[in-house]
């Protein structure tokens, strides 16, 4: 299969299993009690997408943006068609909720937030999200096992019950609750510049602390 129909293919997977872990989030939000509990718990539940992303070797924007610095410019590429991929996968689960009028109301609050809340915030906490991305992704790769996965699952918990944005999530969102528009556009693409720059600037940051090999005697 040709390389960039498979980056395609594996993005459409990333961005479908961020949506599943999107609603999944959703509806402990909207049918837990108390409210606080509901959020904390949906936290946790949300991370259901980004493990089967890593587990199953899916290509997530967000989850590679951070090593775009380590790879050769046609990697550049890559994450062009993973992202487009994102796009169709979350947006196709977001619609299939809709259509299928499974979406928690509280979405609505959700999306009515990301449209009204300017420039400078959504790009803000993309940054905030996109280190613990980058911790969660990172961590599953170094450390297989029961480390790895519990350090994906609380920093993903994390970057949720924070309210930060992720880029791809926005998406599902938008499209479950039918409310794509200019307004959504520019979030979106805000909150991708924020993921990008918050893992790509934690990934230069981890790379100082990482032992350099011993020069040969």
């Amino acid at each position: 299969m040709h390389r960039f129909l498979k980056t395609f293919l594996l993005g459409i997977a990333a961005g479908a299993s961020i949506g599943l872990g999107g609603l999944a989030f959703l509806a402990c939000k909207a049918f837990a009690e108390p409210a606080v509990i509901g959020h904390v718990v949906g936290s946790f539940m949300f991370s259901i997408g980004l493990l089967c992303v890593c587990s199953f070797g899916f290509f997530l924007f967000t989850g590679k943006i951070g090593y775009v610095l380590d790879n050769k410019p046609n990697y550049l590429l890559d994450l062009l068609f993973g992202y487009l991929g994102n796009i169709v996968g979350a947006v196709a689960i977001g619609y299939i909720c809709y259509g299928a009028g499974c979406v928690p109301y509280v979405v609505q609050g959700i999306v009515e937030l990301r449209v009204n809340e300017g420039p400078l915030r959504p790009l803000l906490l993309g940054f905030i999200c996109g280190i613990f991305v980058y911790f969660a992704v990172d961590l599953f790769k170094k450390k297989p096992g029961v480390i790895g996965t519990l350090g994906l699952i609380f920093s993903v918990a994390g970057f949720v019950v924070v309210g930060s944005e992720h880029c791809i999530a926005n998406m599902f969102y938008f499209s479950a609750a039918n409310a794509w528009g200019g307004e959504a556009i520019l979030n979106v693409l805000i909150v991708t510049i924020g993921n990008s720059l918050g893992a790509i600037a934690m990934r230069q940051l981890v790379k100082l602390a990482e032992p350099k090999p011993e020069p040969a005697a």
